[in-house]
Protein backbone atom coordinates (compact mmCIF):
# COMPACT_ATOMS: atom_id res chain seq x y z
CA UNK A 1 0.00 0.00 0.00
CA UNK A 2 1.38 3.39 -1.04
CA UNK A 3 0.26 5.58 1.85
CA UNK A 4 0.15 9.35 2.29
CA UNK A 5 -0.37 10.66 5.86
CA UNK A 6 -1.83 14.08 6.74
CA UNK A 7 -0.92 14.87 10.34
CA UNK A 8 -0.78 17.52 13.06
CA UNK A 9 2.32 15.91 14.57
CA UNK A 10 3.66 17.86 17.54
CA UNK A 11 0.50 18.20 19.63
CA UNK A 12 0.37 14.62 20.90
CA UNK A 13 2.87 11.73 20.76
CA UNK A 14 0.37 9.47 18.98
CA UNK A 15 0.95 11.18 15.61
CA UNK A 16 4.66 10.45 15.86
CA UNK A 17 3.95 6.84 16.82
CA UNK A 18 1.65 6.47 13.81
CA UNK A 19 4.28 7.87 11.45
CA UNK A 20 6.93 5.47 12.76
CA UNK A 21 4.52 2.53 12.60
CA UNK A 22 3.75 3.37 8.97
CA UNK A 23 7.46 3.54 8.18
CA UNK A 24 8.00 0.15 9.81
CA UNK A 25 4.96 -1.65 8.44
CA UNK A 26 5.90 -4.41 5.96
CA UNK A 27 2.83 -3.74 3.79
CA UNK A 28 3.14 0.06 3.68
CA UNK A 29 5.31 2.32 1.57
CA UNK A 30 5.11 5.78 3.10
CA UNK A 31 5.14 7.97 -0.02
CA UNK A 32 4.44 11.33 1.60
CA UNK A 33 3.43 13.33 4.65
CA UNK A 34 1.58 16.64 4.85
CA UNK A 35 1.12 18.75 7.97
CA UNK A 36 -2.03 20.48 9.17
CA UNK A 37 -3.43 22.22 12.23
CA UNK A 38 -1.40 25.44 12.11
CA UNK A 39 2.36 25.87 12.57
CA UNK A 40 2.73 23.54 9.61
CA UNK A 41 6.40 24.40 8.93
CA UNK A 42 7.31 23.46 12.50
CA UNK A 43 5.26 20.28 12.26
CA UNK A 44 6.90 19.44 8.93
CA UNK A 45 10.34 19.67 10.53
CA UNK A 46 9.23 17.30 13.29
CA UNK A 47 7.95 14.84 10.69
CA UNK A 48 11.26 14.97 8.79
CA UNK A 49 13.07 14.01 11.99
CA UNK A 50 10.85 10.95 12.34
CA UNK A 51 10.52 9.47 8.84
CA UNK A 52 12.37 9.41 5.53
CA UNK A 53 9.62 10.63 3.20
CA UNK A 54 8.52 13.69 1.28
CA UNK A 55 7.04 16.15 3.81
CA UNK A 56 4.86 19.05 2.67
CA UNK A 57 3.67 21.85 4.98
CA UNK A 58 -0.02 22.47 4.46
CA UNK A 59 0.06 26.23 3.94
CA UNK A 60 0.19 25.97 0.13
CA UNK A 61 -2.67 23.86 -1.27
CA UNK A 62 -1.27 24.11 -4.82
CA UNK A 63 2.10 22.68 -3.76
CA UNK A 64 0.40 20.01 -1.67
CA UNK A 65 -1.83 18.97 -4.57
CA UNK A 66 1.16 18.73 -6.92
CA UNK A 67 3.25 16.68 -4.51
CA UNK A 68 0.32 14.43 -3.64
CA UNK A 69 -0.44 13.73 -7.30
CA UNK A 70 3.21 12.92 -7.98
CA UNK A 71 3.37 10.47 -5.07
CA UNK A 72 0.72 8.21 -6.67
CA UNK A 73 -0.65 7.22 -3.27
CA UNK A 74 -3.29 4.51 -3.26
CA UNK A 75 -4.38 5.19 0.35
CA UNK A 76 -4.71 8.32 2.46
CA UNK A 77 -4.66 8.59 6.26
CA UNK A 78 -5.83 11.79 7.96
CA UNK A 79 -4.84 12.13 11.62
CA UNK A 80 -5.32 15.87 12.09
CA UNK A 81 -7.82 18.60 11.22
CA UNK A 82 -9.23 17.97 7.75
CA UNK A 83 -8.19 21.30 6.19
CA UNK A 84 -5.75 19.75 3.71
CA UNK A 85 -8.05 16.87 2.81
CA UNK A 86 -10.90 19.26 2.01
CA UNK A 87 -8.58 21.29 -0.22
CA UNK A 88 -7.31 18.16 -1.99
CA UNK A 89 -10.85 16.91 -2.56
CA UNK A 90 -11.62 20.07 -4.55
CA UNK A 91 -8.69 19.81 -6.95
CA UNK A 92 -8.56 15.98 -7.00
CA UNK A 93 -12.11 14.69 -6.62
CA UNK A 94 -11.01 11.05 -7.08
CA UNK A 95 -8.92 10.74 -3.94
CA UNK A 96 -7.70 7.27 -2.91
CA UNK A 97 -9.44 5.42 -0.06
CA UNK A 98 -9.40 7.66 3.00
CA UNK A 99 -9.14 6.68 6.67
CA UNK A 100 -9.78 9.43 9.24
CA UNK A 101 -9.12 9.58 12.96
CA UNK A 102 -11.81 11.91 14.21
CA UNK A 103 -15.32 12.53 15.39
CA UNK A 104 -17.45 11.21 18.21
CA UNK A 105 -20.29 8.79 17.53
CA UNK A 106 -21.30 8.26 21.16
CA UNK A 107 -20.33 10.92 23.76
CA UNK A 108 -17.32 9.69 25.69
CA UNK A 109 -15.39 10.82 28.75
CA UNK A 110 -11.83 11.72 27.79
CA UNK A 111 -9.21 13.75 29.65
CA UNK A 112 -11.63 14.60 32.44
CA UNK A 113 -14.56 15.78 30.31
CA UNK A 114 -17.51 14.33 28.47
CA UNK A 115 -16.66 14.84 24.79
CA UNK A 116 -19.29 15.34 22.11
CA UNK A 117 -16.92 16.90 19.58
CA UNK A 118 -13.47 15.48 18.86
CA UNK A 119 -10.42 17.77 18.52
CA UNK A 120 -9.59 17.16 14.85
CA UNK A 121 -13.20 17.65 13.71
CA UNK A 122 -13.69 20.71 15.91
CA UNK A 123 -10.55 22.53 14.71
CA UNK A 124 -11.93 22.96 11.17
CA UNK A 125 -15.60 21.96 11.23
CA UNK A 126 -16.32 23.36 7.76
CA UNK A 127 -13.61 21.16 6.26
CA UNK A 128 -14.90 18.20 8.28
CA UNK A 129 -18.43 18.65 6.94
CA UNK A 130 -17.15 19.04 3.38
CA UNK A 131 -15.03 15.87 3.50
CA UNK A 132 -17.76 13.69 5.00
CA UNK A 133 -20.16 14.93 2.34
CA UNK A 134 -17.72 14.53 -0.56
CA UNK A 135 -16.54 10.93 -0.21
CA UNK A 136 -17.06 7.66 1.58
CA UNK A 137 -14.34 7.01 4.13
CA UNK A 138 -13.33 4.85 7.08
CA UNK A 139 -13.89 6.74 10.32
CA UNK A 140 -11.99 5.84 13.50
CA UNK A 141 -13.79 7.89 16.19
CA UNK A 142 -12.68 9.07 19.59
CA UNK A 143 -15.17 6.90 21.45
CA UNK A 144 -13.24 3.86 20.16
CA UNK A 145 -9.68 5.20 20.19
CA UNK A 146 -9.90 6.07 23.91
CA UNK A 147 -9.56 2.32 24.48
CA UNK A 148 -5.94 2.71 23.31
CA UNK A 149 -4.90 4.47 26.53
CA UNK A 150 -1.51 3.22 27.73
CA UNK A 151 0.29 3.44 31.03
CA UNK A 152 3.82 4.65 31.82
CA UNK A 153 5.28 1.17 31.33
CA UNK A 154 4.01 0.97 27.75
CA UNK A 155 5.12 4.55 27.06
CA UNK A 156 8.61 3.65 28.26
CA UNK A 157 8.56 0.61 25.99
CA UNK A 158 7.48 2.74 23.03
CA UNK A 159 10.42 5.07 23.58
CA UNK A 160 12.77 2.15 24.18
CA UNK A 161 11.85 0.63 20.83
CA UNK A 162 11.82 3.98 18.99
CA UNK A 163 14.10 6.52 20.72
CA UNK A 164 13.02 9.21 18.23
CA UNK A 165 9.78 9.36 20.20
CA UNK A 166 11.51 10.69 23.32
CA UNK A 167 11.15 14.43 22.49
CA UNK A 168 7.48 13.98 21.62
CA UNK A 169 6.75 12.12 24.86
CA UNK A 170 8.75 14.64 26.90
CA UNK A 171 6.86 17.57 25.34
CA UNK A 172 3.53 15.94 26.14
CA UNK A 173 4.54 15.18 29.74
CA UNK A 174 5.72 18.77 30.26
CA UNK A 175 2.47 20.28 28.97
CA UNK A 176 -0.19 17.77 30.05
CA UNK A 177 -1.08 15.75 33.12
CA UNK A 178 -2.86 13.14 31.02
CA UNK A 179 -2.00 9.61 29.88
CA UNK A 180 -0.85 8.88 26.34
CA UNK A 181 -3.60 7.48 24.11
CA UNK A 182 -2.69 5.84 20.81
CA UNK A 183 -5.57 7.31 18.79
CA UNK A 184 -3.68 7.73 15.52
CA UNK A 185 -1.83 4.40 15.51
CA UNK A 186 -5.22 2.70 15.72
CA UNK A 187 -6.32 4.65 12.64
CA UNK A 188 -3.16 3.48 10.88
CA UNK A 189 -3.94 -0.15 11.75
CA UNK A 190 -7.46 0.30 10.40
CA UNK A 191 -6.09 1.82 7.17
CA UNK A 192 -3.77 -1.17 6.81
CA UNK A 193 -6.73 -3.55 7.27
CA UNK A 194 -5.22 -5.07 10.40
CA UNK A 195 -7.63 -7.47 12.17
CA UNK A 196 -8.09 -5.53 15.42
CA UNK A 197 -11.19 -3.46 14.69
CA UNK A 198 -14.87 -4.06 14.04
CA UNK A 199 -16.66 -1.80 11.57
CA UNK A 200 -20.23 -0.95 10.66
CA UNK A 201 -21.71 0.97 7.74
CA UNK A 202 -23.32 4.23 8.89
CA UNK A 203 -24.77 7.28 7.16
CA UNK A 204 -23.12 10.25 8.82
CA UNK A 205 -22.75 13.98 8.35
CA UNK A 206 -20.91 16.66 10.34
CA UNK A 207 -22.12 20.04 11.52
CA UNK A 208 -20.08 22.69 9.64
CA UNK A 209 -20.18 24.99 12.69
CA UNK A 210 -18.79 22.73 15.42
CA UNK A 211 -17.86 19.36 13.87
CA UNK A 212 -20.54 17.34 15.67
CA UNK A 213 -21.13 14.02 13.90
CA UNK A 214 -24.75 13.12 13.22
CA UNK A 215 -26.66 10.15 11.85
CA UNK A 216 -28.62 11.25 8.80
CA UNK A 217 -30.59 8.99 6.48
CA UNK A 218 -29.74 11.20 3.49
CA UNK A 219 -26.02 11.49 4.30
CA UNK A 220 -23.19 9.67 2.59
CA UNK A 221 -22.43 6.18 3.90
CA UNK A 222 -19.15 5.56 5.69
CA UNK A 223 -17.39 2.62 7.30
CA UNK A 224 -17.16 3.34 11.03
CA UNK A 225 -14.91 1.56 13.53
CA UNK A 226 -17.17 0.62 16.46
CA UNK A 227 -14.90 -1.64 18.54
CA UNK A 228 -11.25 -2.55 19.01
CA UNK A 229 -9.23 -5.34 20.60
CA UNK A 230 -7.07 -2.75 22.34
CA UNK A 231 -4.47 -5.05 24.00
CA UNK A 232 -3.77 -6.79 20.69
CA UNK A 233 -3.64 -3.47 18.83
CA UNK A 234 -1.16 -1.99 21.33
CA UNK A 235 1.01 -5.09 21.01
CA UNK A 236 0.95 -4.69 17.21
CA UNK A 237 2.06 -1.06 17.57
CA UNK A 238 5.02 -2.19 19.67
CA UNK A 239 5.91 -4.83 17.07
CA UNK A 240 5.88 -2.26 14.25
CA UNK A 241 8.15 0.09 16.19
CA UNK A 242 10.62 -2.72 16.72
Amino acid sequence: MRLWIDTDVGDNPDDAVALLCAAGHPDIELVGVSTTGGQTEWRAELARQLVDAVVVPGERPDVLASQFAGARADALLAIGPLTNIAALSVVQPALPPLTVMGGVIQPVRHRGRLRRVEWNFGRDPAATAAVLAAMGLTLVPLDVTVEMRVGPDIVAELVGRAPRLEPEVARWAAEHDDPVVLHDPLALLAAADEPFVTTERRRLSADPHDGTVRDASTAREHSVVVAVDAPAAVERVLQLLE
